[in-house]
């Protein structure tokens, strides 16, 4: 997937992306290097990161891949050595079903490495940049921090008059590091801005731990004319496949917003608050399976199967089905077209999977 990034901002020559070599990861990696070209890139995850597919020799010598474990101060280290990191796309992390199952990995992976990681930068801009502007950190962070009666699939929330009551470990813990965030923001540490994600979509590669796997893997794995579950419907005919509203982005409109996040002025937020919830669309199940069926074929029908799983289920009953963009949108943020939007990312994939072939 190759497309351009927003410009950054003029004092950023350094970048460090965490979490490099996950999907979103590997397409920011890419989008900067290929409209960057002066920028140095730092690629982390807990292996060496690949370097995307598709750049040019000189586009590959701009990354740096290294190994790091971000719970720990002297790994953090390496990254920074030598450098004057200016720029930082926090997305490492334990997906939702993953940090529900192992409790104590969750925790350890998706807050407190995100605190070593917020102080370590915080050190680092002491040491190496005194007099220049705080680091720019971004943290993605997830709309599984929503929760509590206001918050289901049927429901459009209003982000301003919603509180925060998250009803899985993933949620509890995107929800304590913005406010790690916010703090250190708020304390002049570092300039950081924290991103409520909605569902990515269609994610190529292999089904992740989310629970929101699904509705990617409803479109990806029958186009690959491989078996795909539907976890949230025990059949066709089963009401959730209308009334189960989940509110989604598709890959491009994602990572531009990501990126483009690390440009709004900081003059641009209030005074109490560094988040937005990037702007999404809804769509249900049904409107899934009929994009399968508009860029695939009728036949990619028998491909999906049935089965209602009680974990998935516990965590989409506490989904909204939809979000007030507003704010988002007043900051310059994209959206994809609400009545043709996922069928779109359906199609994108599509080509690109026909492509790689």
């Amino acid at each position: 997937m190759s497309f351009s990034s927003p410009e950054l901002p003029s004092h950023v020559k350094t970048v460090l992306v965490t979490g490099a070599g996950g999907f979103l990861g590997q397409l920011i990696l890419a989008s900067l290097v290929q409209s960057h070209p002066t920028v140095q890139l730092i690629a982390t995850d807990i292996h060496p990161p690949r370097i995307p597919a598709g750049l040019s020799s000189e586009e590959e010598k701009l990354i740096t891949s290294l190994a790091a474990d971000l719970g720990d101060e002297s790994s953090i280290a390496t990254l920074f050595e030598g450098k004057k990191v200016d720029l930082v796309f926090a997305l490492h992390g334990i997906m939702s079903g993953g940090s529900e199952s192992d409790f104590e990995l969750g925790y350890r992976v998706n807050v407190d490495s995100h605190v070593s990681l917020l102080k370590y930068t915080t050190k680092h801009s002491k040491l190496e940049r005194a007099g220049s502007p705080a680091v720019v950190y971004v943290y993605a962070s997830s709309q599984a921090v929503y929760g509590g009666p206001k918050c289901l699939p049927e429901a459009v929330v209003d982000p301003d008059t919603t509180p925060l009551f998250p009803e899985s470990s993933y949620g509890v813990s995107k929800a304590i590091v913005e406010l790690y965030v916010y703090d250190y923001s708020r304390r002049g540490f570092v300039d950081g801005r924290i991103l409520r994600l909605p569902t990515v979509c269609v994610r190529s590669g292999l089904p992740s731990s989310a629970a929101s796997s699904f509705i990617s893997g409803l479109v990806r794995e029958p186009l690959n004319g491989q078996v795909s579950v539907c976890p949230v419907a025990d059949s066709p005919e089963d009401p959730n496949m209308d009334s189960l509203g989940v509110h989604v982005t598709s890959v491009k409109t994602v990572v531009k917003n990501i990126i483009y996040s690390s440009t709004v002025p900081a003059s641009k937020f209030p005074a109490h608050s560094r988040t937005i919830n990037l702007p999404g669309i809804t769509t249900t199940p049904r409107k899934i399976i009929e994009a399968l069926v508009k860029v695939g074929g009728e036949d990619k029908k028998k491909f999906v199967e049935y089965k209602r799983d009680a974990q998935v289920l516990a965590i989409t009953a506490h989904w909204p089905g939809g979000f007030d963009p507003s704010y988002a949108l007043s900051l310059g943020f994209g959206q994809d077209d609400p009545e043709t939007g996922f069928l779109t990312a359906s199609q994108t994939f599509k080509e690109e999977l026909e492509a790689s072939k």
